[in-house]
């Protein structure tokens, strides 16, 4: 049998990241037991396609793409 969370602690890492004072800008945030699976919300490491950056590249411009917007780019993006 997997390990599996009801909708409220399985969305708990999303809206952590999005309204909690302490998330940092480029933080993961997942399950804190079984293998990630499970738990309360703690900080993660990534795995290693969120850390890619041609993923990201691929990723950040399809979003623009779908979306028909796009930020500035910054320093760090040119």
């Amino acid at each position: 049998m997997l390990p599996s969370q009801e909708v409220g602690p399985g969305t708990e890492p999303l809206l952590y990241a999005a309204t909690d004072p302490a998330a940092v800008n480029g933080g993961y945030y997942g399950p804190s037991r079984w293998f990630g699976l499970v738990g309360p919300t703690t900080t993660v490491r990534p795995p290693r396609r969120a850390r890619d950056a041609a993923t990201a590249v691929r990723l950040w411009a399809e979003a623009e793409r779908l979306t028909g917007t796009a930020l500035p780019a910054s320093p760090a993006r040119r």
